[in-house]
């Protein structure tokens, strides 16, 4: 490695053991039959930062431009998206059949 290395390779020229030749895609290809075009992921390492809300105020202001949108929260200890849209944990919880 050359010592004036920014350690920026994609601009870099030299052949050093930092650059990686041929990276391969993290992309995952969608289904054949798939009609997602877009993914938006709102993420933070810190809760009570406004993720639901900045989630579902984005899906809501998308679907009145015409987009059709859907909200995915993956909240296993605590779902409030759906507070954000008038509803409560106990709508979504799947009561076991008698």
């Amino acid at each position: 490695m050359a010592e004036e290395c920014t350690h920026d390779c994609s601009t870099c020229s030299a052949n050093c053991s930092s650059k990686k030749d041929g990276a391969k895609s993290m992309l995952e290809k969608p289904h054949e039959l798939s009609s997602v075009k877009k993914v938006i992921g709102v993420v933070s390492g810190k809760g009570g930062v406004g993720k639901s809300l900045v989630t579902s105020t984005l899906a809501v202001l998308l679907q009145r431009q015409g987009f059709k949108t859907a909200v995915l929260d993956a909240d296993v200890t605590e779902r409030s998206s759906c507070f954000c849209f008038g509803r409560r944990n106990a709508d979504y919880v799947r009561k076991p059949s008698a």
